[in-house]
C-alpha cells in the first residue's frame, strides 16, 4: 500500500544542494516524454523565506523534484532541469514563488545561451553528433549505438543555440525511425516501434491504476488508408503487404485487408495512476484492467506528473501508452 505523500524540491549546482524544500507546501507539475523539447517543470513554493526564494530566483540554477510515499514507494527523482523563469508574488496572506524549468543540461554544465558551432565531415554518423552535443551539455548518452547506422553523406553542420541543434538532430533521426530525448541528465536514443529496454512495471487497479481510456485513432487511420485507396481505383497498390489491383471487382478484398490492418494496429491508451517514482519515458509497463478488457504490454510515450503537499493538491501521473 502507498501511504503518506512526500514531495521534495531542491535547488542545486555543481557543488551540491543549495536549498532543500520539503517542509513547506509545494505544488509541482512536470512533463517527461520521448520528445526532447517537451520536458518541463512548473512548481509553486508557498511562503518560503528570503534566502530560499533567492536560490530559486537564479535563472539557470539546477532544480530537482523528488516525489513518492513515506510507505510503499520511497520518493524518487522525478525531474531534473534548469530554471528558465521564476517570480515571487503575494496572493492574499501567502507569498508564492513560481519557477519554470526545462530539462536540457546536467549539474556540471552552467546554463548559457551562447551559440555553438558544430561541423562534421561527409559520411559522419549520428552517434558522433550525439557525443558532441552530450559533451557540451554534460549529458550521458544512452543507446547511442543504434545511431551509428545513420550516416550523413553530405556531413552535418549547425551554428546556433544548442537546443536548436538537438531539434535539428531529432528531426534528422526521426526520418530513420530513431528518436532522442533528455531525461534525468541523460540523452536517451531509442527506436520507434520497438520494445523498451527499461524494466517492467505492473499496473493494475489494485496497485494504483485510477483510470484507463482507449485513445487509439481508428478514425484517423481509416480516413488515411481509405482515402488513399479511393484515389487509386484502377491502379495497383500495396495493402497490408499484399500487392492488389484496385478495381470495383476486388474492392471488398481491399477493405478486408484494411480491416486486418486496423485490427493489428498498435493501440494507445491514456492512464491515470498513483505516483510510481521509478517510472520514466520509454518504460515498459504491463497494464491489466479486467473491467476494461485490457491485459498487455505498453511503452510509456509521455508522462505528466502532478504532485503537491497541500490538502487539495494533486498527486497522480497521467501516462500516454503505446502498445508494445
Amino acid at each position: 500500500m502507498l501511504w503518506g505523500r512526500k514531495v521534495i524540491l531542491q535547488a542545486r549546482n555543481a557543488n551540491g544542494v543549495q536549498v532543500d524544500v520539503a517542509a513547506l507546501r509545494i505544488d509541482a507539475r512536470c512533463v517527461r516524454s520521448r520528445v526532447f523539447d517537451d520536458n518541463e517543470l512548473e512548481a509553486t513554493i508557498h511562503n518560503a523565506n528570503e534566502d530560499t526564494i533567492s536560490k530559486f530566483l537564479q535563472r539557470g540554477a539546477n532544480v530537482a523534484l523528488f516525489a513518492g510515499y513515506e510507505q510503499g514507494a520511497e520518493p524518487g527523482l522525478m525531474y531534473q532541469g534548469n530554471i528558465i523563469d521564476s517570480k515571487t508574488y503575494r496572493a492574499g496572506t501567502d507569498t508564492l514563488t513560481v519557477i519554470r524549468s526545462i530539462a536540457l543540461r546536467s549539474l556540471s554544465r552552467p546554463f548559457t545561451s551562447t551559440p555553438v558551432c558544430l561541423s562534421f565531415p561527409k559520411d559522419s554518423t549520428a552517434d558522433m553528433v550525439i557525443d558532441s552535443i552530450c559533451a557540451i551539455l554534460g549529458l550521458v548518452p544512452q543507446g547511442k549505438e543504434m545511431a551509428k547506422e545513420v550516416k550523413f553523406p553530405g556531413g552535418w553542420t549547425f551554428v546556433g543555440p544548442v537546443s536548436r541543434a538537438m531539434k535539428k538532430l531529432s528531426q534528422d533521426l526521426k526520418t530513420k525511425g530513431i528518436g532522442i530525448y533528455v531525461d534525468l541528465a541523460e540523452m536517451v536514443v531509442f527506436r520507434y516501434n520497438t520494445d523498451s529496454t527499461y524494466s517492467i512495471a505492473y499496473i493494475t487497479p489494485e496497485s494504483g491504476l485510477l483510470n484507463l481510456q482507449d485513445t487509439t485513432d481508428y478514425v484517423g487511420a481509416a480516413h488515411s488508408n481509405l482515402g488513399s485507396l479511393a484515389s487509386k481505383i484502377g491502379e495497383s497498390a500495396n495493402v497490408g503487404g499484399k500487392e492488389i489491383k484496385l478495381t470495383p471487382e476486388n474492392t471488398d478484398d481491399a477493405y478486408a485487408l484494411l480491416d486486418k490492418i486496423f485490427t493489428n494496429m498498435k493501440k494507445t491508451y491514456s492512464a491515470r495512476t498513483m505516483v510510481f517514482p521509478k517510472l520514466r519515458p520509454n518504460s515498459l509497463v504491463h497494464v491489466a484492467d479486467p473491467n476494461r478488457g485490457v491485459d498487455g504490454l505498453f511503452v510509456v510515450d509521455r508522462m505528466e506528473v502532478a504532485v503537491g503537499t497541500g490538502k487539495d493538491s494533486s498527486f497522480a501521473m497521467d501516462l500516454n501508452l503505446v502498445e508494445a
